[in-house]
């Protein structure tokens, strides 16, 4: 037993290790559409004139949401470094991580199983699979810190002390002003005090719940509401299944395995509410009747009552359903597909799973459980790197080209503008002005001054299409792709980036390289690309004009440009 809890500890301090290196290597600070807003919040908190418009600037919500935490996070930032650093954030928001990790272990080892039964967890959590909650701040401060403060809350909650059920009340509220979900989560605590029998305790945080919903909803900026999906019982359903299943993509990239895991989640989150449930119902009419004593508890009850951390774990199992039926209601596509950003509940919901198979399931039964959830698990953890970690390379690239542009131009690069936002580009430039934030500067790269030398012209194959993104009555961007064009990828820094240049100017856009997804080729070289790549131009980031199309390989912190012979476009559509 010693020697497997010590391989396993081993094997997470490796895997554990892995995943940092990757964060600190590709974390940057550079902001990403949501994390501009909060340049301005970060400004009206310093100007605040008093702590009344202090605290209404901090209730303000963004997009309809709550989002307090992610707002108290990026302010104790700012105080702490002097600047709002949005590596920092990334840096120190990847800690929820191990927290998420020390939070199952603790379940777990209340239970008394052994140690080398949590390997599996770290097997999903410290990965890049969930890149979207880590390396975009706004969203790691969202969704990764909603799960941190939902366990913790629902902990105190399971506690039976009065204090306890302070802190939980303190935390509920919070939760809710976390993530979009957070007012949900609160409510599902209710079922901890009922199941413990503690009704008084149940009424007392009904009514935070209650006054949390008033408070949430006295300023609330009414208008988000339904997105205009087509609402039907297919579209939901595949939402629910894509929802939960997301992580099976993972796997080999194929939408089947999504909707077999996404169904098998789904089953099991439904079952085991239903089973809990009814139980409970049960068992309540029966003790009315004096025909069930405390202590002769049907099994199921005692086993998530008996200590606090299977509480809130039932409690995190519940939350995970209600969301995940919220979004099949609200936010239904017509397609086995979801936002990046929704990968972290998938995540949980198979480790939350897990942890719950293993307290139910007999002693003898546990170790091919575990045995089989750490094969899915090494599989999984492959394919985040295979499939995840490419996103978040070309993602680092992107903003690495941004600071370079927004430098230069005012821009971003090679996506949506986020300058023609009257009051982003007002409160950019602000921050920018008082040195509340600095771009940074990588003083090895740098957007070339000098013109196209027409007499040295490359000729490199490449194919032009023009596209429209359906976003803000239709985006026109251009897609310029080659198959052939390959980097050094012996170090993390090296990209490569698209240069559009003519008399006047230059303009700078990262390519995207195209993963390689082969996993017998990955495991011998560790480069997550082959040959090729796509660079996007979009209609905003560019002035119309001609211009040279040129690359600019950034390797091993050198620079070296190529001129081609191709020439792009960009003509004035009048946005």
């Amino acid at each position: 037993m010693k020697f497997f809890n010590y391989l396993a500890a081993f094997l997470l301090f490796s895997i554990a290790f892995v995943f940092y290196r990757f964060v600190f290597q590709n974390a940057v600070n550079v902001p990403y559409f949501d994390d501009y807003a909060y340049l301005e919040y970060i400004i009206k908190f310093t100007d605040a004139p008093t702590f009344q418009a202090f605290l209404q600037a901090l209730e303000f919500k963004h997009n309809g949401h709550g989002v307090i935490t992610a707002k108290l996070a990026f302010w104790i930032d700012y105080l702490l470094t002097g600047q709002v650093n949005y590596r920092t954030l990334i840096l120190a928001g990847s800690v929820l991580v191990a927290i998420l990790f020390g939070y199952f272990w603790k379940v777990l080892s209340a239970n008394k199983l052994p140690f080398y039964l949590v390997f599996p967890v770290g097997l999903f959590l410290f990965t890049p699979a969930y890149h979207e909650n880590i390396f975009w701040a706004a969203a790691l401060w969202q969704y990764t810190a909603s799960f941190v403060v939902g366990i913790i809350t629902y902990y105190l909650l399971a506690v039976p002390k009065w204090g306890t059920l302070a802190g939980a009340i303190v935390g509920g509220y919070l939760l809710t002003y976390t993530n979009g979900n957070g007012l949900f989560g609160m409510y599902v605590g209710l079922l901890i005090p009922l199941l413990q029998y503690r009704y008084r305790a149940a009424l007392v945080w009904l009514l935070a719940c209650i006054l949390t919903t008033v408070a949430f909803y006295w300023y609330y900026p009414f208008g988000f509401g339904s997105l205009n999906q087509d609402k039907s019982f297919k579209n939901s359903l595949l939402t629910l299944l894509s929802f939960f299943g997301a992580g099976a993509s993972y796997l080999r990239g194929r939408l089947p395995e999504v909707a077999v895991l996404g169904g098998a989640i789904t089953l099991a989150l439904l079952t085991l509410a239903s089973w809990v449930g009814g139980t409970f119902v049960i068992s309540v009419f029966r003790q009315r009747s004096k025909e069930l004593s405390t202590f002769s508890r049907p099994k199921i009850l005692t086993v998530f009552t008996q200590q606090p951390e299977n509480l809130s774990l039932l409690a995190l199992l519940a939350w995970l359903l209600i969301t995940g039926l919220g979004v099949a209601t609200a936010r239904a596509g017509q397609a086995l597909e979801t936002p990046a950003r929704y990968m972290i509940y998938s995540v949980m919901a198979m480790v939350a799973l897990y942890s719950t198979l293993l307290i139910l399931v007999p002693q003898k039964v546990r170790k091919f459980v575990a045995i089989g959830m750490t094969l899915f698990g090494g599989l999984f953890f492959l394919g985040t790197y295979l499939f995840a970690a490419p996103e978040v390379v070309n993602f680092r690239n992107s903003l690495v080209a941004d600071a370079l542009s927004l430098r230069a131009h005012g821009r971003v690069s090679g996506k949506l503008e986020t300058m023609t936002n009257s009051v982003t580009k007002k409160y950019f430039d602000e921050s920018i002005q008082r040195k509340m934030y600095v771009l940074p500067l990588d003083t090895s790269l740098t957007i070339p001054t000098t013109r196209a030398d027409t007499t040295k012209l490359s000729v490199v194959p490449f194919t032009h299409q023009v596209d429209t993104l359906p976003a803000y009555g239709g985006i026109l961007i251009q897609k310029i792709a080659n198959s052939s064009i390959a980097i050094d990828q012996s170090q993390a820094k090296n990209a490569l980036f698209v240069l559009l240049t003519n008399d006047s100017t230059s303009y700078i856009s990262a390519a995207r390289l195209t993963p390689s997804r082969d996993r017998k080729a990955f495991l011998k070289t560790r480069n997550y690309f082959k040959e090729g790549f796509e660079a996007w131009v979009f209609q905003d980031n560019v002035l119309p004009g001609t211009y040279q199309l040129g690359l600019l390989y950034h390797e091993n912190g050198q620079n070296r440009i190529v001129y081609t012979s191709e020439k792009v476009v960009v003509k004035n559509y009048g946005k």
